[in-house]
């Protein structure tokens, strides 16, 4: 890979911000991959749960998630075009070789090739501790790097798909003022209350509204059909969501294992944590209890959640029980 020609392609998207000191960070939790050849719009488009289309009309990458016939979680994804029959899939590393699996499955006798570039391609993350990292675009360069501002929220920062020679001193010489990190950005993604991977999202275990796939622009209600819709259509139309990824602060007091029960102080179950990470953690909460609990408790020990500041104005309460 030619440094030039990263320097040029950082430059175009952040020029005006050199003055701030970005944070960047190798998620080596995190693999791609390629889904290419004549069908493939197609073929993915019938097994994602938004619209592949968007990146037809210059969208720079999408989130969509995969679910199984009953309108569960299998995978989250982020997905970027390189080519105009190429795409590349991002992925929890550990489900690589399942996801891989999975599309082999549906592929059938569509003239397409499924392959991972594990072995070939990092992908990084460049976001700022406090806010968005700017206005930042996409540019493709295939078998160079790809840029891409994370489609879910600005804050989220910008991923950089490159290949694994290009290492973190060349990234950070390209943007400018950089500090490379380790183990911070689960933290800030638990502080927006965001969740990815199998640890937040472990497969089969919750829904896609529950994981704020609509908030977070994965979720199209328009494309048709895809596997696990009609579920996820009709809980969508009802508007009726009990429970959701919510950030929770624990003031870093609390271990991190998946699973525990958050409960109120009158000792109401409210959900499941599914992740800690310095003082930020991640738990799949029934919304309205644990908004109105006067203590929220995770084993004894008294943490906070609020209602991220991206969700709607407002969101739809719970219908009471019959």
């Amino acid at each position: 890979m030619s440094l030039v020609k990263f320097t040029r392609i950082t430059r175009r998207y952040f020029s005006g911000t050199h003055s701030t000191n970005f944070l960047l960070e190798n998620l080596k939790n995190r693999a791609v991959i390629r889904v290419s050849g004549t069908e493939s719009s197609t073929f993915l488009q019938g097994l994602i749960t938004n619209d592949i289309r968007h990146l037809d009309h210059g969208g720079p990458g999408m989130f969509a998630m995969v679910l199984n016939k009953a309108g569960r979680i299998l995978y989250d994804t982020l997905i970027y075009r390189s080519t105009p029959e190429t795409f590349l899939v991002e992925c929890d590393r550990d489900i690589l070789p399942e996801l891989r699996k999975h599309l082999l499955i549906f592929r059938v006798r569509k003239k397409i090739s499924i392959d991972s570039l594990d072995s070939e391609m990092n992908v990084w993350v460049v976001f700022k501790a406090n806010g968005p990292t700017g206005e930042i675009g996409m540019e493709k360069s295939p078998g160079e790097v790809i840029i891409c501002q994370d489609p879910r929220l600005r804050d989220l920062g910008c991923r950089i798909l490159a290949s694994k020679s290009l290492d973190s001193g060349q990234i950070c010489q390209s943007l400018g003022q950089c500090s490379v990190v380790e183990d911070t950005y689960r933290s800030h993604r638990y502080g927006l209350g965001v969740g990815e991977g199998i640890i937040d999202l472990p497969p089969t275990k919750c829904f896609p509204l529950e994981a704020n796939c609509d908030y977070l622009h994965g979720l199209s209600v328009h494309k048709g059909c895809y596997l696990g819709q009609e579920f996820t259509a009709r809980t969508y139309h009802t508007g009726v969501v009990r429970k959701r990824l919510m950030p929770v602060s624990t003031g870093g007091e609390i271990p991190d294992k998946p699973d525990v029960t958050v409960e109120s102080d009158e000792g109401k179950n409210l959900g499941k944590l599914r992740g800690v990470a310095g003082k930020n953690a991640l738990a799949l909460l029934r919304i309205d209890p644990a908004l109105s609990a006067k203590k929220i408790l995770i084993r004894g020990k008294e943490v906070t959640t609020k209602k991220p500041s991206w969700w709607p104005q407002e969101v739809p309460k719970e219908k009471p029980s019959q």
